[in-house]
């Protein structure tokens, strides 16, 4: 049997009340089913499906990773603007977070300790590109979407990150979460 997993951040609900009243700004200009506010999160690392008997090795490798490093420090982030996503796609609407080299080193120590494993995992050939996904366009002409970009500027503090399961359903996918880290001041 296998789990469809993966690692991300996720969100406090003072900043994802922010994301809302930006969501109803932009409903003034178009309407979009958002995705629901309570599944919004910063992918780090998409597993994919992985065996469920890697899971318990799994978890006791993510919480030794940051019981003792540098790692287990509260991770600050820039979110720079709302725009459509990906890169010169209109696809959908992400929520663009600057780039951060603390993110991308516990991106990478994840995935080598995957690897280390044996795990064998669907990761990712390209750059990574810290976002949040807003919604997904369907059934929208592309040539037709309103200009919707706009500079944030917020800094926000993640506090904890997890690994979880991901259920497909309809309409939306639901999450588990299947073990925690809490990150610290430092």
């Amino acid at each position: 049997m296998k789990k469809r997993l993966f690692f991300a951040l996720p969100l406090s609900s003072g900043f994802i009340k922010k994301i809302g009243y930006l969501e109803k700004e932009i409903d003034k200009k178009i309407k979009i089913k958002w995705l629901p506010l309570e599944n919004l999160h910063l992918t780090l690392c998409f597993l994919g499906y992985i065996e469920i008997n890697y899971l318990p090795l799994i978890i006791h490798t993510f919480q030794n990773l940051f019981s003792h490093s540098e790692l287990n420090k509260i991770i600050k982030l820039k979110i720079e603007k709302i725009g459509y996503g990906p890169p010169g796609k209109k696809r959908m609407i992400w929520l663009y977070v600057a780039k951060n080299k603390k993110l991308e080193e516990i991106k990478n120590h994840l995935e080598n300790s995957l690897t280390n494993l044996g795990i064998i995992y669907q990761k990712e050939n390209r750059n990574f590109l810290p976002h949040i996904n807003l919604a997904r366009l369907k059934n929208f002409s592309q040539d037709k979407l309103p200009e919707i970009s706009k500079f944030l500027n917020w800094e926000v503090f993640i506090k904890e990150i997890n690994l979880y399961e991901s259920y497909l359903k309809k309409p939306y996918a639901h999450y588990e979460v299947l073990s925690s880290v809490k990150l610290f001041s430092s």
